[in-house]
Formats: C-alpha cells, sequence, structure tokens
C-alpha cells in the first residue's frame, strides 16, 4: 500500500489517462485476478496445513470477489469486459506456466512450499497491480476514472496487503520447518 507521502504527491499531480492504456492495463489486471483463482483452487489441493487451507479459502473467496469488482470497473468505464489486450493474454500465459509447476513428483512438503512461493509470485503482481489503479484513480483529472477506481481500490487494496504479507510469513514458516535441525 502507498505510504502517506506517496498518497499526497499523488493528490498532487494531474495526469490525463490514455483511455487506451487504461482498457489494456484493466484487461491484464482482470487476467491476473482470474489465474490468481486458479492458483488458489489448485494450492487448495496441495496444501495440508490447516491455517494455509483456511487462509486460502478466505482469500480465493476475496479474489473471486476482487474479480467481480473489477469487471464492474471496467463496465462502468464503458469498457469491455471480455477484452483481451496482449498483456491479458502473457498474464494468462504466466499463471498457466505457474499451475504447471504444481504437479506430481515432489515430496508432499515440497509440493506445498512450492504452491505457496506460487501464490506469492502471483499475489506478489495482483499487489502492485491495485497499487497501480489506486495511484491513477488519485493522480488523474479525468473525474468518471477516479469514481470508477477509488471505492474499488478502497475495498481491494487492504485484502491485497493482507493476501501477500501473510502468506509470504508463511512462506518463510513452512521454509523454515523444512530445513531446520530439529533440536532436542
Amino acid at each position: 500500500m502507498a505510504n502517506v507521502i506517496e498518497k499526497a504527491e499523488d493528490y498532487l499531480s494531474n495526469a490525463t489517462i490514455s483511455h487506451e492504456m487504461l482498457r489494456d492495463k484493466l484487461s491484464e489486471f482482470l487476467a491476473v485476478e482470474k489465474g490468481g483463482l486458479k492458483l488458489y483452487e489448485q494450492a487448495l489441493r496441495i496444501v495440508s496445513d490447516s491455517d494455509l487451507r483456511n487462509r486460502f479459502s478466505e482469500f480465493r473467496d476475496q479474489t473471486r470477489k476482487h474479480e467481480a469488482i473489477l469487471r464492474r470497473v471496467i463496465q462502468a468505464l464503458g469498457m469491455d469486459p471480455t477484452y483481451l489486450s496482449p498483456g491479458a493474454k502473457l498474464a494468462t500465459e504466466k499463471a498457466e506456466a505457474l499451475l504447471r509447476t504444481m504437479r506430481d513428483g515432489l515430496s508432499a512438503k515440497w509440493a506445498e512450499i512450492n504452491a505457496v512461493e506460487n501464490i506469492i509470485l502471483a499475489e506478489t503482481k495482483d499487489h502492485a497491480d491495485w497499487e497501480l489503479l489506486g495511484k491513477v484513480a488519485r493522480q488523474t483529472n479525468d473525474v468518471r476514472i477516479r469514481d470508477a477506481l477509488k471505492d474499488a481500490v478502497s475495498e481491494v487494496e487492504p485484502e491485497e496487503d493482507e493476501h501477500l504479507n501473510w502468506t509470504r510469513e508463511q512462506m518463510s514458516r513452512l521454509e523454515i520447518n523444512a530445513i531446520a535441525i530439529e533440536r532436542k
């Protein structure tokens, strides 16, 4: 999440936003959300840790909500949520590549760690996407864009912070448990 100084600077800035570029970025961001849903669904088939399962289930449901919010934003801006930008196509390929690494052949422990790592990679991009939308909302001189983005970002960005930060903490916990020598 942007810090207070960055937000203040954003409000003092005034940017004219390219509707074409915004359409392409929103299409990409929607593809990232869709890929995130698939990653959470696959991770839930792999992870056995109860804390991970519970939170990943919660995060998957929030990601589903984020996808719906993004669709509404796209529609509110008069854009087509079925449009696939080049960036959206690449985001889909990236999610599919991460999904391909979540396969048989790893021990249960390492499969779980790999699933968490893939979630972190996806959530890092997702987090950056929502931060950018917040920056656009604060800097744009287009009231329609600002109004469409402001409430969406306010609702989603804190959840994205939680997704990324919590999952990173769990990655550290799982990895230290996997590599630590048991103490007597």
